[in-house]
């Protein structure tokens, strides 16, 4: 009886005018997607070519200080570090041009000045700290709508609202409904048969489009799909199951709540427009004014007073006056109690860098995850972080590519540490370029920076979402269970 039910509204539907809008509708906005992102401004191709140049330039690097010595490889660093390009950015592009690209492993002087610093004639050059470059193109964010699938899922929860909210409410109007249920079929059956009517003629038209999107964009060859790529894409297609099921069991739950189809349609649109746009803004503004993050010019200004400080103590700049400096003497080989005190002050200066700076952006993080965390009461917020974990755009992709930025971090300087240790010579003081090891060192045993994607928080994500469906089924079928028949 279920599957009756089912075919009878899915035969409707496909009678009606807004399933001919839905056919036009999806394979338009799924064909402006592949040629947006495979002939657009996006250039994956671009960016691959870019990245390659980028690892290139990078073990030139490496191997261009190994050669010179360990000391020196150990004080310049291992350069930038380039994030991988996202072939799936057309599933969810998540603002990815606006985020950096990288991260830099570079060396920068007393207060931000780059290259060699000079105290009495001697020379040196600063140990290199983790940077996070920033992106000056908040001007341009608004610059067009971005026509990627979270943007066309979102117009499938407005879809799943037209199927629906007459699905009830007009069988009422109509006087069908109680004929219907004067047969021996309970309303459990009405409701899922109407529930698989909407959702089968949903999803059907959805998923041609999404074919007919991935087979342009594959004969493009633009954006090359590795096997993991086709997994990760039919996981995002189980997003949209997900989503159309949400929607279809709200449209019939304010469909059996109320007396006619109007008034359902005008609380769905309202709902749906609440949840894809004013709630997520809202819970937005509302973190960012709660816990306003400091401004970079401020971060700097509390970074130069404690720099000042160590500068103070230590004068690196002026070894004349009243006040004796601790480091009246060059760092060299043959005098390890000097080159300790410049090794303890490049350590000292090193860290209130990294502090400032990681502390600075992962201030940023905690805040957009507290935002994320919050706006996961609406089922569209969920819907696209889970399309964008699974695509590895957004800002949670860049955070655990920083995350493994800092893993490598210590990964290098744990690798310098243990080269020199096997060198007799060297005085094994860290990070001064006299008290490290001055042999060459094989470029191929530099470790080699490798971006691991992880998918584990999009379970967070999918767990939500049905739960979702199992909340918003329920209470559909207690409302139905409740409804007049007349």
């Amino acid at each position: 009886m279920i599957w009756q039910i089912a075919f009878k509204e899915i035969y409707h539907n496909l009678t009606t005018l807004r399933f001919a809008l839905i056919l036009i509708v999806l394979p338009v906005l799924f064909v402006a997607n592949s040629f947006i992102y495979s002939f657009g401004g996006y250039g994956y191709t671009a960016q691959v070519d870019t990245y390659n140049q980028q690892v290139t330039q990078n073990r030139n690097h490496i191997g261009d200080y190994a050669n010179k010595g360990l000391a020196e490889l150990a004080l310049v660093g291992p350069g930038e570090i380039p994030k991988l390009p996202n072939p799936l950015t057309f599933c969810a592009d998540g603002a990815d041009k606006l985020i950096p690209r990288s991260v830099k492993m570079q060396n920068v002087g007393m207060l931000g000045r780059a290259g060699y610093d000079e105290f009495e004639g001697y020379q040196w050059r600063p140990p290199w700290i983790l940077e996070y470059p920033l992106q000056n193109k908040s001007g341009s964010v608004v610059q067009r709508i971005k026509v990627d699938w979270v943007f066309i899922g979102i117009l499938m929860g407005f879809f799943a609202i037209l199927f629906t909210f007459d699905a009830i409410a007009g069988e009422r109007a109509r006087g069908t409904l109680s004929l219907m249920m004067s047969n021996t079929v309970s309303r459990g059956q009405v409701l899922l048969g109407k529930y698989l009517g909407a959702f089968v003629t949903l999803m059907v038209p959805l998923i041609i489009s999404i074919l007919i999107n991935l087979l342009i964009i594959h004969l493009s060859g633009n954006i090359p799909f590795a096997p993991e790529h086709w997994l990760r894409i039919l996981g995002m297609v189980g997003l949209f199951a997900l989503l159309v099921s949400i929607f279809t069991f709200l449209g019939l739950f304010f469909s059996s709540r109320v007396s006619n189809a109007i008034t359902s349609l005008v609380w769905l649109l309202l709902t749906w427009v609440f949840l894809a746009f004013v709630f997520p803004s809202l819970l937005g503004t509302f973190v960012g004014n709660l816990n306003p993050i400091p401004s970079v010019d401020e971060v700097l200004r509390q970074q130069y007073a404690q720099l000042g400080q160590l500068y103070d103590e230590y004068r690196p700049f002026d070894g004349s006056g009243d006040i004796p400096s601790k480091l009246s003497k060059a760092a060299s080989a043959e005098d390890p109690e000097a080159t300790r005190l410049w090794a303890a002050f490049f350590t000292k200066e090193v860290e209130t860098k990294t502090r400032f700076a990681d502390g600075h952006i992962d201030q940023q993080f905690r805040q957009v995850l507290l935002a994320r965390d919050l706006t996961q009461i609406s089922p569209i917020a969920t819907f696209q972080y889970a399309m964008e974990g699974l695509a590895n755009t957004g800002i949670v992709g860049y955070m655990n590519f920083v995350k493994q930025a800092r893993r490598y971090r210590q990964t290098f300087i744990d690798f310098i540490k243990t080269e020199d240790q096997g060198d007799s010579e060297s005085l094994h003081i860290y990070p001064v370029k006299e008290g490290l090891s001055q042999s060459p060192v094989d470029p191929d045993a530099v470790p080699v920076f490798g971006e691991q994607i992880s998918y584990w928080s999009v379970l967070t994500q999918v767990m939500f979402l049905v739960l979702f469906n199992l909340l918003f089924f329920i209470i559909a079928q207690i409302s139905f269970l409740k409804s007049d028949l007349k």
